[in-house]
């Protein structure tokens, strides 16, 4: 029993559990609704009433961690103490603690499934170890992921997501069909991921996943377009608005740049370290680099065609798990030098 427990790594948990504690709190003792994320009074609004008819399309289909906070808060969790969130007596304070915690544990897991999925995958036990806590300290996690929103454990699944599609296997199917009523940008992200892999390897693995995400969003569209329709969003699944505000939008470039580039300070590091190896004259990874600005420009398109505004950045980030995937790639051949022996993977020693 005890090698069993030693073999689940949880004193590494605790670690990323304490190391993240002090942003839930900070989040929750200070952080407030403010206009630069409207979105987060939707979702609260759904955590109290699941159905509620006021929360518009596509917000009232994040509905797998809506779940959980809704019981949290029904089971009566909440830390009463004096909060920036009293200033808003229209929002509900134990709503907002259900969602900080809520998010505050699927942070430290997802640092917790990098490092253990990384470990799964032979990688350095110390650069794994670091990879969690370089997903924690991302500006995305920090501003966004933390702070109300469901997303958090949107990340969390699709962590998972990328290891099974790693290892090839069936279990990435379940998942995704979480996502349907989770977390739609996936499909079209894994899409362009999944696409890109079946013509440079030809594997009939990564054609079925690809046919998969198109079978996932297409139920969600329909979805939208039926059970969980409502007006205010509609034209985000109109094909003639998208077209047209793709070429006549007012969209300002500079500010999108800003924010995008504010919130791309890990994948600003991936890009680093991939010009630090071509100076020093070292093989690089191309493959897997097209597909990150793939989904860069993807996103980009879709910020300009379904007038996400300068939302870009935070879904860029939301395929973080897959940028430190591909750093840790990149890093592997650095490990002789950084390390010495320590750089040796487990089956190594």
């Amino acid at each position: 029993m005890k090698k069993r427990l030693s073999q689940l790594n949880l004193h590494v948990l605790l670690i990323y559990v304490l190391l993240a504690f002090p942003m839930f709190y900070f989040a929750y003792k200070f952080g407030v609704l403010l206009q630069g994320y409207k979105d987060a009074e939707s979702y609260l609004k759904l955590y109290a009433n699941l159905s509620s008819p006021d929360v518009e399309a596509p917000f009232n289909m994040r509905l797998i961690s809506a779940s959980i906070i809704h019981l949290m808060d029904k089971i009566g969790l909440i830390y009463p103490t004096e909060c920036a969130i009293d200033a808003y007596p229209q929002f509900d304070k134990g709503l907002f603690f259900n969602n900080i915690f809520f998010n505050f544990i699927c942070i430290s897991l997802t640092s917790f499934s990098l490092f253990t999925i990384f470990k799964k995958l032979e990688f350095n036990v110390l650069f794994s170890f670091l990879a969690g806590v370089l997903y924690m300290l991302g500006f995305g996690t920090v501003f966004y992921l933390m702070m109300p929103g469901p997303d958090a454990f949107s990340v969390l699944v699709f962590t998972w997501i990328v290891y099974f599609y790693v290892r090839k296997s069936v279990a990435i199917v379940p998942l995704f069909m979480l996502l349907i009523l989770q977390r739609e940008y996936y499909f079209l992200s894994f899409m362009v991921i999944s696409a890109m892999d079946y013509l440079k390897f030809k594997h009939k693995y990564f054609g079925l996943v690809f046919l998969l995400n198109i079978l996932c969003f297409a139920t969600y569209f329909a979805l939208r377009k039926t059970i969980f329709h409502t007006y205010h969003w509609q034209h985000q699944t109109s094909p003639e608005f998208l077209l047209k505000t793709l070429f006549n939008s007012d969209l300002q470039i500079v500010p999108l740049v800003k924010q995008t580039m504010m919130t791309m300070n890990l994948y600003l590091v991936y890009i680093f370290i991939l010009i630090y190896k071509r100076f020093k004259g070292l093989e690089i990874n191309k493959h897997q680099l097209y597909i990150t600005l793939l989904l860069l420009a993807q996103i980009t398109i879709l910020s300009y065609a379904a007038t996400f505004g300068t939302n870009n950045g935070r879904y860029f980030y939301l395929n973080i798990p897959l940028f430190l995937y591909f750093m840790m790639l990149e890093i592997k051949p650095f490990y002789p030098t950084l390390l010495g022996d320590l750089g040796k993977t487990e089956t190594e020693v």
